[in-house]
């Protein structure tokens, strides 16, 4: 149940029926977008376009889907239904009206009485969002007193609620702690709850499940839609993730290169797709099921592991209890292991150990039959080169100040001896083709390019070095699923063709159901479920892998398109 803190005042006409999938389209609009073109401005002055006359409305009470390749202007035109645009972003025309007011034209004084109260706002990346020098408890306060005058016991029982409806453990405690001290999931739902505060009319929201795993996912998704039931809350979720927006949109707009190139119900459009990109998106998603998942790679060789891990335990500091618990592993040449589970259960920081980021409180760590340091700083130059770590939030590993030339440029000059000063743009083109992005990105900075599109960067970066051992945390969180099909490819030719190893931890189930030869899954720290593939996903035994199982959003069939 979601409680009003204050009652709301609308701005249009009365609502003529409840909202749903196939609403009437005499319901309100609240929030219009009309020839809206947006560019980015290069450090040359060069005007980069990435909207072209993009139109749309947003009706009370319903959800509306946005989805299309990184870079296709998703995130971007987003943020402008808000109003806001970063510095280096140039408006060539059209308007976004909100009760009849132009967003577009208003100072950030003025948007900064209606973010929050009357549009929320969850970005992709929680951890940017959230201010690590700030209790939780700070972050939610400040907009509940700045919007709605709460003090003293109102402000803490919101507070707590807030948290208890995304579903944090601990809600009293947690209003303690700093952001940095939660999961990557924990972190997006905390703010989920931060742009739930003030009950917002419309909430915008940027990939918010990205980092949560199918159980927590759907959660999050039954907590929309009682908003959107209860409070006729209007909702735009930008998302790569067909699935789950069919499962959740009323109704879907596909983007391509900055344009809408179909938009309708939601069934109408993933089902009976018109457009030739939106049949291609289908044709590209992976599905739990067996049907229509590629193949994975050749089962791996009975050889030395090129990884083994042994009653591995690690604990943060200051933690009470160890975030992974006695967990052993193996990963063979041409091995693909993927690590499921709820967000919080230790995946990434397990990854982290391997890694040599944190060192093991207990346990060993073997590569390629020999005993890892335990932290990165102590291992070899070459082995430093041969274990690979990519991670989910490609902000936090690529340096801003660096183009993406000297960000590629470094992994081959540290582990990269055998191409020669003059092959290396040669060598670098060739990454960035391997990733599907084009040249033209070769001198731009990671605040010039999308997220998924800074994902990839970090990815090449990782091929650059040519590891003996991949260590994947989410990295296709944030790619659409005709790029991520291409990655995915990627991993299994290196695999295939240089025996690399993977453990590939996600939360796309359909994915590790797609790559993986085997499969463990974990939760609270500890492995409750591990096999072959086929077997984890057709024949769970744990009954947590049952629910995860069970809370994904599997997509239809696709039917052909008519004549």
């Amino acid at each position: 149940m979601i409680h009003p803190a204050s009652p709301r005042t609308d701005m249009s006409m009365p609502i003529a029926g409840p909202a749903g999938r196939n609403g009437p389209d005499t319901i309100p609009v609240v929030l219009s977008m009309r020839d809206l073109s947006l560019s980015y401005e290069g450090a040359d002055g060069e005007l980069n376009p990435v909207v072209h006359e993009v139109s749309l409305d947003l009706r009370r009470g319903e959800i509306l889907g946005i989805v299309g390749e990184s870079g296709s202007g998703k995130s971007t035109t987003a943020l402008a239904s808000m109003g806001y645009r970063s510095p280096n972003v140039r408006v060539g025309g059209g308007e976004v009206l909100l009760g009849g007011t132009n967003l577009l034209t208003l100072d950030v004084p003025r948007l900064r009485t209606i973010w929050g109260r009357r549009i929320g706002f969850v970005a992709q990346q929680a951890s940017l969002a959230l201010n690590p020098s700030l209790r939780i408890g700070a972050q939610l306060a400040a907009p509940l007193k700045k919007h709605m005058a709460l003090a003293g016991k109102a402000l803490h029982d919101r507070q707590v609620e807030l948290l208890r409806m995304v579903d944090l453990p601990d809600p009293e405690a947690a209003l303690r702690r700093y952001s940095f001290q939660f999961s990557g999931g924990q972190q997006q739902r905390i703010a989920i709850a931060l742009a739930m505060s003030c009950d917002p009319e419309i909430l915008v929201m940027d990939e918010p499940t990205t980092g949560l795993d199918a159980t927590t996912q759907a959660r999050i998704s039954d907590l929309l839609r009682a908003l959107v039931r209860e409070r006729k809350v209007a909702v735009i979720y930008v998302s790569h993730d067909l699935g789950l927006l069919h499962a959740l949109a009323d109704r879907i707009a596909v983007m391509l290169d900055g344009r809408i190139v179909e938009t309708g119900a939601a069934d109408d459009v993933v089902v009976r797709g018109g457009h030739p990109y939106t049949r291609a998106l289908m044709a590209a998603a992976p599905r739990i099921g067996t049907a229509n998942l590629p193949t994975p790679a050749a089962g791996a060789s009975d050889a030395l592991p090129v990884l083994r891990a042994r009653a591995v335990v690690c604990t943060h500091p200051g933690a009470g209890e160890p975030s992974v618990h006695g967990i052993d592993l193996e990963v063979a040449r041409g091995e693909t292991l993927g690590i499921i589970g709820e967000s919080g259960s230790g995946k990434s920081t397990l990854l982290r150990a391997i890694a040599g980021l944190m060192a093991p409180t207990a346990g060993s760590i073997d590569f390629q039959g020999d005993k890892l340091a335990p932290l990165v700083s102590k291992r070899p130059v070459r082995t430093r080169g041969e274990i690979q770590l990519i991670f989910q939030n490609p902000d936090s590993s690529l340096n801003p100040r660096q183009t993406v030339r000297s960000i590629l440029t470094r992994p081959i000059r540290l582990f990269r001896p055998d191409v020669r000063r003059g092959d290396e743009t040669a060598e670098i083109r060739r990454l960035l083709a391997a990733v599907r992005l084009p040249d033209s990105l070769i001198d731009r900075f990671p605040s010039e390019l999308s997220g998924g599109q800074k994902q990839r960067i970090a990815i090449a970066r990782a091929f650059a070095a040519r590891p003996l051992l991949l260590l994947c945390d989410e990295i296709t969180s944030a790619l659409d699923v005709s790029v991520q099909a291409a990655i995915l490819d990627l991993l299994k030719d290196l695999a295939r063709e240089n025996g690399v190893a993977t453990v590939f931890v996600s939360h796309d189930l359909a994915v590790v159901r797609a790559l993986a030869h085997s499969t463990i899954v974990m939760r609270h720290g500890r492995v409750v479920e591990r096999g072959e593939t086929g077997a984890v996903f057709t024949d769970p035994r744990d009954p947590y892998t049952r629910a995860l199982l069970e809370a994904v959003h599997d997509l239809p069939p696709a039917e052909a398109p008519h004549v």
